[in-house]
């Protein structure tokens, strides 16, 4: 491997170690300083607060997303085998890899999301325990991690991935969409930091392996991944910004 290539690896995971170490002290310092004094604020919430955070929360739920992502994956693979034109038959090609890939980027950070959930078993904020039962399949003991907001971070990462010009406009509606889950007491501030965590976690390894394949990314000269979809109607890619 070229230096630049390995010197270029070195930054991406050092970069991931720094992003992981400081979400670990954000959830430590969450969990000991916050999460309780923030847990008895946010219950004497405003009615209208709610009624937004009602609003928002449900955009978490994991189901239309993967049905969407699902479908258009089959819809679009199918185009790529049958479609008359070589140009379309590649362009619905490359598509579906991307449809797949925000399908796994969703499953695979959920399915880590309810494992941790399982192993666990926090006490919800509204619960007065506060005691830890692993392996409880109780609604009030499954509170760490947050699965909206796992859902929400690893969508909003997995597009970022595919569409860096938008990757902040991704992170503002995961954002929205975990803030949710803390106004409606649902969910400590921890537990949506630490879905943040898993996505991050799942959605990095979930990249590299497509790009080892040249599904969706590629690595440039430099070792860094990029996006490689084409644009429909154009002879150009999604580039990094």
């Amino acid at each position: 491997m070229p230096a630049v290539s390995i010197g270029a690896s070195l930054s991406v995971r050092r970069n991931l170690l720094f992003v992981v170490g400081a979400l670990l002290a954000a959830i430590a310092a969450s969990v000991l300083f916050i999460d309780r004094p923030l847990a008895a604020v946010v219950a004497q919430r405003d009615a209208s607060l709610t009624a937004i955070a009602e609003n928002v929360t449900w955009l978490g739920r994991s189901g239309g997303y993967l049905i969407a992502f699902g479908l258009a994956f089959v819809v679009l693979a199918g185009i790529g085998w049958r479609a008359p034109s070589q140009s379309v038959r590649g362009m619905a090609r490359a598509w579906s890899w991307a449809a797949l890939y925000l399908f796994l980027a969703i499953a695979i950070a959920g399915i880590a999301n309810d494992i941790i959930k399982l192993f666990v078993g926090r006490a919800r904020p509204m619960v007065e325990l506060r005691d830890l039962r692993p392996f409880t399949f109780s609604y009030d003991y499954q509170s760490f991690p947050s699965g909206h907001a796992a859902i929400a971070f690893a969508l909003a990462l997995a597009l970022g991935a595919m569409m860096p010009r938008f990757r902040w406009l991704f992170l503002i509606y995961a954002i929205a969409i975990a803030a949710s889950r803390v106004i409606l007491n649902a969910h400590h501030l921890s537990d949506v930091t630490a879905s943040l965590l898993v996505a991050v976690l799942s959605v990095h390894l979930l990249t590299r392996f497509f790009a080892d394949r040249h599904l969706v990314f590629e690595r440039d000269g430099a070792g860094r991944l990029r996006s490689v979809l084409p644009l429909p109607g154009t002879s150009r890619r999604i580039t990094p910004a």
